[in-house]
C-alpha cells in the first residue's frame, strides 16, 4: 500500500503559455494600431510583421490561425483593437487558472501536513489508527485519497473552463469577439464603451436609454459615452445626486458635481444649526428641560464640528481639480456618509491605488485620510517622471467601532461597494492599455479588502496590500484570487493588532510566513500610547522624515514603489 508520504496530487503540468508575453503581444498590436492611425504606410506588411512577432510569444496554438488570417479582417482598426483586448483577456484567464491551481496545490500540501500534525500527538493517535485499520476503518491514506479526488475534480473544472476559453480565444482571434467577450472586455477596462459604440457590432443594443443607478459600471459608462455633449449637460442638471456618486461616470464629471454639492454644505449646516437653536429657545426654563437642552447643545456642537471639516475640505480641494490635482468622487454627510478623494485623475493615470481605511473612520476623517493618499501619491510620482500615479482615499463603507470590529458584518457589507468602485475605475479609464491598479487595506480595511477579493463579485485589481492587518478572512494567500507575489503585507514590530486579534476572528495573521504572501518592512513604530493597539498601528502612512542617520517612512517608500507595479 502506498504510504501517505509517497502519495502525490498528480495534476498535469501547468500550462506553458506565459501571460506577460501574451500581454507583450497585445501591446505590439496597440503600437501597430497607433502607427496605422497615424500614417497610411504599408498596413498589410505591418500587420503581418506584428502577427508573426506576437504569435511567437504566445507559446500555444491559439495564435496560429489568427496570425494567418489577421490581415483578412475587413476593418483593420477594429481587428487590432479587438485582437489586443482578446489577448489580454486570455492572459487574465491564464492568471486566474494559475492562481486557482496554486490554491489546490496548497490545500493538498496542507492536508498532508495535517496528518503529520496528528501523528505528532503521540501514541494515542497511533493506537487509534491501528485499531481503525484492524477493523477495516478509514486509514490516513484513505482520507488523503478522498481529499486528492476532491482536489482533482476541482482542478478538472477550472481546467475545463480554461480549455473552453482557449478554444473561444482561438476562434475569436479569427472572427472577432462574441457579445459575451465584448462585455468581458468592457468590464475589464480593455475596451472602452466609446470604442465599441464607434465600431458598432453587438453593443448598441446593450446601451440603456436611461439609467437609475442599478446598472453595472460598464453599462453606466456606455450610456454616458452614448450621450451628446448637450445630453450630458442636461443629465448633470436633471440628476446630479445620482451621477456624482455613480461608478462608471468619469472622474472629472463626478468631481464637478460633488464640488458643487460640497460648496452648498456650509449653508445647509447653518440652516440645521439655526433650526436646533430655535428649538432650544422654545423650551421653557426650568429643570424639566435640562436634559433636552443638553441634547440639543451636543447636536449643535457636532454640526459646528462637521462644518469645520467641510470648510477644511473645501479649502484643500481649491477652486478646481486643475488647481490642486484633487478629484472629489463622492461626498455625503450623516450616519451613512461617504468621502472619496483622489489625488490625481484615475481616468488618465498610469497607476491607480485605492486606500481602504479601518475602524472608526467616517466621512469626518476625510481630511486626514486624504493626506495619507497624498503622501503615497507624492512618493510614487517622485520616483517616476514618465508615469502618473493617482491615489484614492476611499471612505466608502460603514467602518466599525473598535468593539464592533470583532464582527465581519461591516466587511461583508462593504463588498458590493468596493468591488463596484474598482470595476468602475476600469470602465472609466482612458487609453488603449488599462492602468495598473492596486488596493491597500489598513487595519480593518484589510479585512474589507480580503472579504471583497474572496467574494463572488471579486476585486478587479492587479495587486493588493495589507498593513496592520487583524486578518483578511483567508487562511492562506492562495484563497484571495491573487498570486502570492501580488499580495504584499506588513505589520510594524510595535503594532499590537495581532496580539489582541485571535485567528478565529478574522483568520490568521497575513504577515506570518505560513500565510504565503510577500512581506515588506515597516518602521518598528512608536511604543506606549493608548489602548488597544498603540501608536504604531496608525503610523504606516507617516511620510519619510530624516532623523540623524536614520530614515523613517519605510512603508510609504515601499508603497510608493508598490502602487507603480515595480515590486
Amino acid at each position: 500500500m502506498t504510504s501517505v508520504e509517497d502519495m502525490t496530487l498528480g495534476l498535469p503540468d501547468p500550462i506553458e503559455a506565459d501571460p506577460p508575453t501574451i500581454r507583450s503581444g497585445a501591446e505590439e498590436l496597440d503600437e501597430l494600431h497607433a502607427d496605422m492611425l497615424g500614417q497610411s504606410g504599408d498596413t498589410d506588411s505591418q500587420m503581418r510583421s506584428s502577427a508573426n512577432q506576437f504569435t511567437d510569444r504566445i507559446a500555444w496554438d491559439i495564435s496560429s490561425a489568427s496570425a494567418d488570417e489577421l490581415m483578412a479582417w475587413e476593418e483593420a482598426s477594429k481587428a487590432l483593437t479587438y485582437g489586443a483586448g482578446i489577448l489580454r483577456l486570455w492572459a487574465g484567464d491564464i492568471d486566474t487558472y494559475l492562481t486557482d491551481r496554486a490554491d489546490i496545490v496548497q490545500r493538498w500540501q496542507q492536508a498532508k501536513a495535517d496528518i503529520q500534525a496528528l501523528r505528532g500527538m503521540g501514541s494515542e493517535y497511533a493506537i487509534g489508527q491501528a485499531v481503525l485499520e484492524l477493523f477495516g476503518g478509514e486509514t490516513e491514506a484513505d482520507r488523503l485519497a478522498a481529499t486528492r479526488e476532491e482536489l482533482r475534480s476541482e482542478h478538472a473544472g477550472i481546467w475545463g473552463t480554461l480549455m473552453t476559453r482557449a478554444e473561444r480565444t482561438k476562434i475569436e482571434l479569427r472572427t472577432g469577439p462574441s457579445k459575451e467577450t465584448l462585455e468581458r472586455m468592457v468590464e475589464a477596462g480593455l475596451l472602452t464603451a466609446g470604442q465599441i459604440a464607434t465600431y458598432g457590432d453587438h453593443y448598441p443594443a446593450m446601451v440603456p436609454d436611461e439609467i437609475d443607478g442599478s446598472e453595472p459600471p460598464h453599462l453606466v459608462n456606455a450610456w454616458w459615452d452614448s450621450l451628446s455633449e448637450e445630453e450630458r449637460e442636461q443629465a448633470m442638471a436633471d440628476d446630479p445626486d445620482l451621477l456624482r456618486d455613480l461608478d462608471g461616470i468619469p472622474a472629472d464629471v463626478r468631481d464637478q458635481l460633488n464640488r458643487d454639492y460640497l460648496a452648498e454644505e456650509p449653508d445647509r449646516i447653518d440652516t440645521e444649526i439655526d433650526d436646533l437653536r430655535e428649538e432650544r429657545e422654545a423650551l421653557s426654563n426650568g429643570p424639566g428641560h435640562d436634559g433636552q437642552r443638553r441634547i440639543l447643545d451636543n447636536q449643535i456642537e457636532e454640526l459646528e464640528a462637521e462644518k469645520g471639516v467641510v470648510e477644511t475640505l473645501l479649502n484643500d480641494l481649491g477652486d478646481s481639480s486643475a488647481d490642486t490635482g484633487q478629484y472629489l468622487l463622492a461626498f455625503e454627510r450623516g450616519d451613512n456618509g461617504r468621502a472619496i478623494v483622489s489625488h490625481g485623475n484615475p481616468d488618465t493615470a498610469d497607476n491607480v491605488a485605492t486606500m481602504v481605511p479601518g475602524t472608526t473612520n467616517t466621512w469626518e476623517n476625510v481630511n486626514g485620510r486624504s493626506g495619507n493618499a497624498s503622501d503615497i501619491a507624492d512618493e510614487a510620482n517622485r520616483l517616476s517622471e514618465s508615469e502618473q500615479t493617482a491615489v484614492i482615499s476611499w471612505i466608502g463603507y460603514d467602518a466599525p467601532s473598535v468593539t464592533e470590529a470583532v464582527s465581519e458584518d461591516n466587511a461583508e457589507g462593504a463588498v458590493d461597494e468596493l468591488s463596484r468602485f474598482q470595476t468602475g475605475l476600469r470602465a472609466t479609464h482612458e487609453g488603449a492599455s488599462p492602468s495598473h491598479n492596486t488596493v491597500i487595506g489598513h487595519s480593518y480595511g484589510s479585512t474589507v479588502v480580503g472579504h471583497t477579493a474572496m467574494s463572488d463579485q471579486g476585486l478587479d485589481a492587479d495587486q493588493i496590500a495589507f498593513v496592520g492587518s487583524p486578518g483578511v478572512k483567508a487562511q492562506h494567500v492562495s484563497e484571495l484570487g491573487f498570486l502570492p507575489e501580488n499580495v504584499h503585507v506588513s505589520t510594524a514590530e510595535n503594532d499590537k493588532i495581532n496580539d489582541l486579534t485571535a485567528d478565529f476572528i478574522h483568520g490568521p495573521d497575513p504577515f506570518a510566513e505560513e500565510f504565503g504572501a510577500t512581506t515588506f518592512e515597516s518602521d518598528e513604530g512608536s511604543t506606549g500610547g493608548s489602548f488597544p493597539f498603540g501608536p504604531a498601528h496608525s503610523e504606516y502612512y507617516d511620510p519619510p522624515q530624516e532623523s540623524g542617520n536614520d530614515a523613517s517612512g519605510k512603508s510609504v517608500e515601499y508603497l510608493g514603489e508598490f502602487v507603480r507595479g515595480v515590486l
